[in-house]
């Protein structure tokens, strides 16, 4: 008798285990469920974003993380260089391009803060910075490009955003659009404008072939701007903005950018142009000046004829 009690006890104790087993299941699964769920709706959301902007292209973007190096541009209110706000938020855009649209391949003037152009020595450090910089960009002849860069001023109330492209590259002006749009969503700062460089000429623009963009993302000197840029959440939610902007352009817009003759410009300095485009722009060069001092000639000779006899 008393063994059958002791297996009956054994059985309710097994019994009393599976409950609790279940019990604790159910609170786990209970506590965990709404994790597993936003994190599935998260993969879903990003399956759907990425899928939204890819398509099938073989452009590449540049993206120049401004100054590095000697070179440490602006310093912000919280003592951090500029060019460190470039590096981290050039490298940022880019790992973002590649989740929208892994088909657009990603390069970058300088990938640290070693500038491999850079020439310590230098008479005139930010002319060579600036030539050195050009050339890589041209050498490497990309679909667009990206300057990143920040401003700064004595008026610590000046704040916002704005770019830099040339008078003729519709493609960037169009982009800029799309960036302004998607940082006005964030909201983000204030759109101060994109001004073309045929009243302001900048080399990183207006001597590459590829359509290309300057963009000042905010003021390092003005507190509020400062704050949001040293950001985490802030400057994921402004590299996405702009990454969404370059994919949506290049779905619209897959085959390659329409390049710049430079042959076309004059007085380029001879060590921005890839090697294959040296010779072509010195015999461009020399038409365009054959063709002036055929002009002159022609000018002297009419006024010579128009002029009264002695």
């Amino acid at each position: 008798m008393a063994e059958k009690k002791r297996k009956k006890k054994r059985k309710l104790r097994t019994w009393v285990k599976v409950v609790l087993v279940l019990l604790c299941a159910c609170m786990i699964w209970a506590i965990a469920r709404p994790f597993l769920q936003k994190e599935e709706h998260a993969t879903l959301q990003n399956e759907t974003v990425t899928k939204e902007y890819v398509t099938d292209t073989d452009v590449t973007i540049m993206i120049d993380a401004g100054h590095g190096g000697m070179d440490g541009g602006a310093t912000s209110l919280s003592d951090k260089s500029e060019k460190d706000y470039t590096l981290e938020y050039a490298k940022q855009i880019g790992t973002d391009i590649q989740k929208l649209n892994p088909n657009i391949k990603v390069a970058y003037t300088r990938e640290s803060d070693e500038v491999p152009w850079e020439n310590v020595y230098s008479a005139n450090y930010e002319l060579d910075d600036l030539n050195g910089r050009t050339r890589v960009l041209n050498v490497a002849n990309p679909d667009y490009i990206l300057s990143v860069h920040f401003n700064s001023r004595e008026d610590a109330s000046e704040y916002g955003y704005e770019s830099y492209v040339r008078g003729s590259d519709s493609a960037s002006d169009t982009i800029y659009t799309y960036i302004a749009k998607n940082l006005e969503a964030i909201p983000w700062s204030k759109n101060n404008g994109c001004w073309s460089t045929e009243g302001y000429p900048l080399q990183i623009v207006d001597l590459v072939q590829s359509p290309s963009m300057l963009l000042e993302l905010g003021y390092l000197t003005n507190k509020n701007d400062v704050d949001a840029l040293d950001n985490e959440s802030t400057k994921d939610k402004i590299c996405m903005a702009i990454a969404k902007a370059y994919c949506q352009y290049i779905k619209d817009n897959p085959r390659a950018s329409q390049r710049q003759d430079l042959t076309e410009i004059k007085n380029i300095p001879e060590e921005i142009l890839p090697d294959d485009l040296k010779e072509p722009y010195k015999q461009k060069q020399a038409e365009r000046e054959a063709q002036e001092q055929a002009q002159k000639n022609e000018q002297a000779a009419q006024a010579a004829q128009s002029a009264p006899a002695q």
